[in-house]
């Protein structure tokens, strides 16, 4: 699939893809958003293209569709070589500002729009989320009290909910919702096949170290919930976790020790490999993947994902974790 590159500066548009030569981008559950990195040819020639890219630009990538639009935030030049730019969507201003935020009782999906109300961010869809929020945020990043939010209604209600920018508006989501099954074509007269049918280079690594069994939840000093798998708990020994809530989420507190033991309760795992690339690959989506070296099979997160295109050549490398 073909890769167009355009640069937005002063209401102009201009297709800066002819000079452009490596281009990246990549996103990670641990950062609300994508960064986008790319080079310029330089050349003083008269005759050369000029460089329309500035700091402050807009930068929209295309592919079949919309892949990526954002703001260049760095300009690196040395000497007579090519200028690097990196690029980052409307998300990065939620990791880079502070606010302070006092919510009592207000819907977690209605609080989270509050907040991008407030910083301009534009909304393109938001899962329903009625579990009240009440609690204070001072001098907090914005984007940490959006993932604390949600972090706060996975914990009550056991569904986890993955953010990420399309065309210029923020989106939250059902992780279960966000299953990708991406195809590469090798020839337009040859049937697609799934990319994980050209896996290279797989690795996977599988650890108890992070394993929890046991779950006891304490407010004020006092055990308020608890759970734990027996059967884990035999086959590799104790291995706890104490969590700590407040006074006014007491009530929940056994539910959110089931949904803590359902999370830490099993077997964690670090996985990569490279396949072709697809536009559908971000952080915080699922595949599926059968690889039978490593012995991956199943649905797996994509924790992290960097593509590339190289001389028209466009591949990825998947992160990949448990659900």
């Amino acid at each position: 699939m073909a890769h167009n590159l355009y640069c937005i500066t002063n209401n102009k548009q201009y297709d800066i893809t002819p000079i452009t030569g490596l281009l990246t981008w990549k996103s990670s559950i641990d950062q609300l958003g994508v960064q986008l990195d790319f080079e310029i040819a330089y050349n003083d020639d008269r005759y050369f293209p000029i460089n329309p890219v500035d700091i402050g630009s807009m930068i929209v990538l295309a592919g079949q569709a919309e892949v990526f639009r954002g703001i260049v935030v760095t300009e690196a030049k040395a000497g007579r070589g090519a200028i690097q730019y990196t690029c980052f969507d409307p998300a990065f201003y939620l990791n880079q500002s502070k606010a302070i935020y006092q919510f009592k009782k207000m819907a977690a999906d209605a609080a989270i729009k509050k907040i991008l109300g407030d910083f301009g961010v534009p909304i393109g869809g938001i899962a329903g989320m009625g579990m009240p929020i009440t609690q204070i945020y001072n001098d907090k990043i914005v984007a940490d009290i959006i993932r604390d939010i949600l972090d706060r209604v996975e914990q009550e209600t056991g569904a986890k909910h993955r953010m990420e920018m399309r065309a210029g508006k923020l989106h939250i989501e059902k992780q279960v919702d966000l299953l990708i099954k991406p195809v590469f074509k090798l020839a337009e007269n040859i049937a697609p096949a799934p990319v994980t049918a050209a896996i290279s280079n797989p690795t996977r690594r599988r650890s108890i170290e992070e394993m929890r069994n046991s779950i006891k939840i304490v407010s004020e000093d006092n055990i308020v919930g608890e759970a734990k798998n027996d059967g884990l708990i035999k086959q590799y020994g104790l291995l706890q976790e104490v969590q700590s809530i407040d006074k006014k989420d007491a009530a929940q507190a056994k539910q959110i020790a089931q949904n803590l033991l359902k999370d830490l309760g099993r077997i964690m795992e670090e996985n990569s490999i490279e396949v072709p690339g697809h536009d559908d690959a971000r952080a915080g989506r699922l595949i599926e993947v059968e690889e039978p070296v490593t012995g991956m099979t199943g649905r797996y997160l994509i924790n992290d994902v960097t593509h590339t295109v190289r001389n028209g050549i466009h591949t990825m490398q998947l992160g990949l974790g448990v659900m």
